[in-house]
C-alpha cells in the first residue's frame, strides 16, 4: 500500500517544481542577503565621503569664522581708536591754546615707573620744558612736562615724579600752593604751602587747576581734586593730598602745549 501511495503520487506530478521552488526561495534569500550587504557596503562607503567632505567644510568654516573674528576685533578697535581720536581731535579745536598730538609708544627702560616716551620730537616743533596734557572721559588734565628731546621723540616725566613741582590753585576758594609728586602713579600728590586760614574752606573733591603764575604750565588747566586735608601744628602752612585728574594707566594720546613767544625764557628752566 505505502509503495502503490508514493507511485501514485508521483505518476500524478504533484511534486512537480518543488526543486525549482526550493532552489529559487534559496537563491533569493541569499540574493536579498548579498543585496543587503551590498547596500550597507555601499552606504557606509558614502558615510564616510561624505563625513570627510562634511569634516573639510567644517575646517573651512572654522578658518572663516576665525578670520570673521578676527576681521570683527580690528573692526572694534579701529572704531574705539577712531571715537578716542575724535574725542582728541575735538579738544584740541575747542583749547585755547596751540598744542602737538602725540602718543604714548614707550616706557622709558631707565625710569619704567616714572617717564614715558612720545612719538613726536624735535623735528615736530616739540621742545624741553613745554607742558603735556591728555583729555580723558571729557576733561582736560595735565600729564606732566618734556624733559628730554630728539629728532622723532621725546620723554615726558609726569606730574607724579617726586621731580616734579606744580603751581596750582584751588579752583573754588582760589588759595594757592604747590603740587609735589610721591613718585607712584598709585600714591597720590601732596600739596603744600596752601595757607591755615583756607582750612575752613576747602572741601573735599574741589578741583585743583594750574595756577600759571611763573610757570611753564598754562593757568587753569585741570590738576585733580582734593581727597584729605592735613593741618599738622608743626607746619606753618596745610598739606593737601590730590588725586589726579588723568588715569596714566589709560592715556594713549597727549597735547604737548607751544608756548607762546610771550612766555618768559626763564620759566622754561623753572618746575614750577
Amino acid at each position: 500500500m505505502a509503495v502503490s501511495l508514493i507511485t501514485l503520487v508521483v505518476s500524478t506530478r504533484s511534486l512537480a517544481g518543488v526543486p525549482e521552488r526550493v532552489g529559487l526561495s534559496v537563491l533569493s534569500f541569499v540574493q536579498r542577503g548579498f543585496d543587503s550587504v551590498g547596500t550597507f557596503v555601499s552606504d557606509t562607503v558614502n558615510s564616510i565621503a561624505e563625513l570627510r567632505r562634511l569634516e573639510r567644510n567644517y575646517d573651512d568654516l572654522l578658518a572663516r569664522l576665525e578670520t570673521l573674528s578676527t576681521v570683527e576685533r580690528s573692526y572694534t578697535d579701529l572704531k574705539r581708536e577712531n571715537e578716542r581720536l575724535r574725542e582728541q581731535l575735538g579738544f584740541k579745536n575747542d583749547s585755547g591754546y596751540a598744542a602737538i598730538s602725540a602718543k604714548i609708544i614707550a616706557r622709558d627702560p631707565e625710569n619704567l615707573y616714572s617717564t614715558f616716551v612720545l612719538d613726536k620730537g624735535s623735528t615736530n616743533g616739540i621742545a624741553k620744558n613745554q607742558a603735556v596734557v591728555a583729555y580723558q572721559d571729557g576733561a582736560e588734565g595735565l600729564v606732566g612736562r618734556v624733559i628730554e628731546v630728539g629728532r622723532t621723540s621725546c620723554v615726558v616725566s609726569p606730574i607724579y615724579d617726586s621731580s616734579a613741582y606744580v603751581a596750582v590753585k584751588l579752583e573754588r576758594s582760589r588759595y594757592d600752593g604747590i603740587a609735589v609728586g610721591s613718585g607712584s602713579d598709585e600714591a597720590p600728590i601732596v600739596i603744600r604751602y596752601v595757607k591755615k586760614r583756607a582750612k575752613d574752606e576747602i572741601q573735599y573733591g574741589d578741583l585743583v587747576v594750574t595756577s600759571g603764575m611763573q610757570s611753564l604750565y598754562p593757568p587753569g588747566i585741570g590738576v585733580g581734586r582734593v581727597t584729605m586735608l592735613r593741618d599738622l601744628d608743626y607746619l606753618t602752612s596745610l598739606e593737601l593730598d590730590m588725586d589726579p585728574l588723568i588715569d596714566f594707566g589709560r592715556i594713549e594720546y597727549v597735547f604737548v602745549v607751544q608756548r607762546s613767544d610771550g612766555d618768559g625764557a626763564g620759566s622754561a628752566g623753572s618746575d614750577r
